[in-house]
């Protein structure tokens, strides 16, 4: 009898949370609302990055979008948590490893999906004027696995 009503007590609780979470509108914009902006210093400058959920700073999910002009780099890297990408236009040369290695790219187009684990390294070559979209759970922080393609060292 008790564990019937540590069940029902448990489906009871769920069902308030997520009756709860449910009457809360979560953010609806369309395509041409995005409000892009440049870039953060931990990316290379000539980026725009639109917030679409969360806080990358904060501790929580988050959802953005990178905006690059062909020819944008962001070199060999790694990311305390999760992140994935996915390409929503142009192109992109995607790489996982410690350092630049164009034998290991794999290029994705719109729809072209990659899932980098925690510390992994990994880098992105814009083949084409792109827009990926990424997520991951905050707070977010990059290193380089170079200090040479560390931006926020040129800004010193």
């Amino acid at each position: 009898m008790r564990n019937l009503i540590a069940i029902v007590a448990g489906a009871a609780l769920s069902l308030a949370a997520s009756t709860a979470l449910a009457e809360a509108p979560g953010p609806v914009f369309s395509q041409d609302k995005l409000e892009w902006k440049a870039g953060p210093p931990e990316l290379p400058r000539g980026a725009e990055v639109a917030m679409l959920f969360g806080d990358p700073a904060g501790g929580g999910p988050y959802i953005l979008r990178v905006r690059a002009p062909k020819g944008y780099k962001i070199g060999p890297h790694k990311h305390n948590g999760m992140e994935t990408m996915t390409v929503l236009s142009g192109v992109v040369r995607y790489g996982q490893g410690a350092k630049l290695d164009p034998t290991a790219e794999k290029t994705l187009a719109a729809g072209g999906f990659a899932a980098t684990p925690a510390e992994a390294g990994h880098w992105v070559n814009f083949e084409d004027d792109t827009v990926i979209q990424v997520t991951g759970v905050g707070p977010w922080n990059i290193t380089y696995l170079d200090p040479r393609d560390d931006p926020r060292a040129a800004q010193r």
